[in-house]
């Protein structure tokens, strides 16, 4: 519980070890996906050889925890708030195995 409670409360910079730990846990099924953890927000990004835009998620920090952004490889397809980091990742693992079936 305590770690939970930390991540709903941390900032990407500082925590970077951490974040990379939960995405290799959480998309550890995905396969074919890279993180991209910069200060201000972190990147999942679907690798394929054969697609010039791949789908992306982009996480950054704001007010209230962090936007969650979902790109199809196109253009934005949703747009998601969440207080929680851990939540965000597990949802975006859900999305990202979406977009690799279309």
């Amino acid at each position: 519980m305590e770690d939970i409670i930390h991540m709903t409360k941390t900032n990407l910079k500082t925590n970077h070890i951490k974040i990379e730990n939960l995405y290799k846990s959480i998309f550890s099924d995905v396969g074919n996906t890279s993180i991209n953890l910069r200060d201000d927000r972190v990147e999942i990004i679907h690798l394929d050889e054969s697609n010039q835009d791949p789908a992306i998620i982009d996480i950054h920090e704001a007010k209230l925890g962090y936007i969650v952004n979902y790109w199809d490889g196109y253009s934005l397809s949703e747009t998601e708030e969440s207080l929680d980091l851990i939540k965000a990742l597990k949802k975006s693992e859900v999305k990202m195995l979406q977009q690799m079936k279309k």
